[in-house]
C-alpha cells in the first residue's frame, strides 16, 4: 500500500512502504514499542484494558529467555510483547513457541518472583510493578493491585502480543502450538507494524511513519485473535467491518448501536465487590463476556426471542467438566447464597457434552429506557453474585 502526504505548498508526496523484511531491526522496534505502548491496538483486543505502563525489555526470564517488552495495564493486566522481523527465518517457526514459554514460565511464578526479577532488571528495589502502575495513575490500592496480578500469574491469564513487518501465511500454523496450552488463560495478538519512509520535501530530513494494526484481511492472513479459554483452541476472526446483512439492513446496523450504548453503560455503572475484578467486554449483538478465572468467562445476555435476560458459565471438555462436577459438588451452598444475594438458584443443567450453570429472569420486549436500566441493574446483580460466591470457588479447585 502506499500512502500520499498532500500539501498545498510543496504538492503531494508519495510515501512507500518498507518492503517487508527491509524495516527497522528487531531491537528499534523494540525500544519504539517500550517507549511508545500505546502504538499496539490493545484495546482493540481488550477495550477496558485501560493505560498501559512500560515496565522493562530484556527482561531475564531463566529457564525460558529475554521478553522483549514487558507492560502493565493500570489494573494489573501483564502484557508480554515478543518483536520479530518476518525475513528472520527463526520467527515462523520459533516465535509462537518462545513467546508462551515466556508465558509459561511466568504462570509458575509468585507475586514475589516477579517483583525479584523486575527489581533486578531495573536496578530499584521495593514493589517497582505498583510504583509504576501507581505513578501512571492507576486507581488500584497497593494491596488489590498485588491481589490481581497474583492472580493472573497463578491463572496464567497474559496478554501476548507478536509485533512485526508482516505476518505471512505460515503464521496460520499458529493453532499446532496452541493447542496443548489449555493450561494457560492467555490472550495472544498478532500485530503488523508496516513502516513507511519518505524525505520531507520541506527540509530534507528522512522521515518514518508506522503504522500498526491488528491484521484484517489482507493476503497474508485473517486478523485473528486466539483465545486459549477452554481445553483445545477457539480461532475467533476479530471483525471490524459490518457484514453485509448489517450494512443492508440499517435496523441491524441500529439495534448493534443500541447493545454497544448499553455495555458501555454497564461497565461505566457496574461497581463490583471485588476491586480488581476485570470489565465486561462486548461480545457480540446482546451478549458480553466477563472474565473468570478459570477456562471460560461468565456471559451476560438479554434475549428478545426468549423474553430474558441472565447470566451463565459453559463448560465443555475434560478441564472443564471437571470444574464443573466440583462446583456441583458444592450446589447447595452455592444456591443459599445466591439466595442471599436476592437472586435466583441457579440451574444446573446439561446439554449433549456441555454443562451450564446459569440464572436468568423475565424481560420481555419492547425495552424502553426504563426497562433497558432494569436489564442492567439485574445482570450487575447476577455478575456480582457469580464474582463473589463462584469465582473463589473455581480459583481453589484449580488451585
Amino acid at each position: 500500500m502506499t500512502l500520499v502526504l498532500v500539501d498545498d505548498e510543496t504538492g503531494p508526496t508519495v510515501v512507500h512502504r518498507v518492503p517487508q523484511g527491509i524495516a527497522a531491526a528487531e531491537h528499534p522496534l523494540r525500544d519504539i514499542v517500550f517507549a511508545h505502548p500505546q502504538i499496539l491496538p490493545l484495546h482493540e483486543l481488550e477495550p477496558e484494558i485501560g493505560r498501559i505502563i512500560p515496565v522493562a525489555i530484556e527482561v531475564n526470564l531463566p529457564g525460558a529467555g529475554f521478553v522483549d517488552v514487558l507492560l502493565v495495564s493500570e489494573y494489573g493486566r501483564l502484557i508480554i510483547v515478543e518483536c520479530k522481523l518476518w525475513r528472520n527465518p527463526q520467527a515462523r517457526r520459533e516465535v509462537v513457541g518462545q513467546i508462551l514459554d515466556y508465558a509459561r514460565e511466568l504462570a509458575r511464578y509468585g507475586y514475589e518472583d516477579l517483583q525479584r526479577v523486575i527489581s533486578s532488571r531495573l536496578g530499584r528495589r521495593g514493589n517497582v510493578l505498583y510504583e509504576l502502575a501507581a505513578a501512571a495513575g492507576s486507581p488500584l490500592a497497593e494491596a488489590d493491585f498485588v491481589d490481581r496480578v497474583s492472580r493472573d500469574l497463578e491463572a496464567g491469564r497474559f496478554l501476548l502480543i507478536i509485533a512485526g513487518d508482516g505476518i505471512t501465511e505460515g503464521t496460520r500454523r499458529i493453532g499446532e502450538y496452541l493447542g496443548a496450552q489449555a493450561g494457560l488463560a492467555f490472550d495472544l495478538g498478532l500485530v503488523e507494524i508496516v513502516e513507511y519512509r519518505f524525505d520531507d520535501p520541506l527540509t530534507g530530513t528522512a522521515r518514518r511513519i508506522l503504522q500498526p494494526r491488528l491484521l484484517a484481511r489482507t493476503q497474508t492472513i485473517e486478523r485473528y485473535v486466539i483465545r486459549s479459554e477452554v481445553p483445545g483452541v477457539m480461532v475467533d476472526p476479530v471483525v471490524e467491518e459490518p457484514d453485509p446483512i448489517t450494512r443492508a439492513r440499517p435496523e441491524v446496523a441500529a439495534n448493534h448501536a443500541t447493545w454497544r450504548a448499553f455495555v458501555t453503560r454497564f461497565v461505566d455503572d457496574t461497581a463490583f465487590d471485588d476491586p480488581a475484578q476485570m470489565p465486561a467486554r462486548h461480545g457480540g449483538l446482546n451478549w458480553m463476556r466477563l472474565p473468570m478465572p478459570g477456562p471460560v468467562g461468565l456471559t451476560l445476555y438479554r434475549s428478545g426471542t426468549t423474553g430474558n435476560v441472565g447470566a451463565f458459565l459453559r463448560y465443555r471438555d475434560g478441564e472443564g467438566l471437571a470444574l464443573y462436577e466440583e462446583l456441583l459438588a458444592q450446589r447447595e451452598a452455592i444456591d443459599a447464597e445466591f439466595a442471599a444475594a436476592g437472586l435466583p438458584a441457579p440451574e444446573w443443567t446439561t446439554s449433549g457434552d456441555e454443562r451450564h450453570i446459569s440464572v436468568l429472569t423475565p424481560s420481555p420486549a419492547p425495552w424502553d429506557a426504563a426497562r433497558e436500566e432494569d436489564q442492567r441493574q439485574w445482570l450487575a446483580r447476577a455478575a456480582n453474585a457469580f464474582v463473589n460466591i463462584v469465582a473463589p470457588r473455581i480459583t481453589r479447585a484449580l488451585g
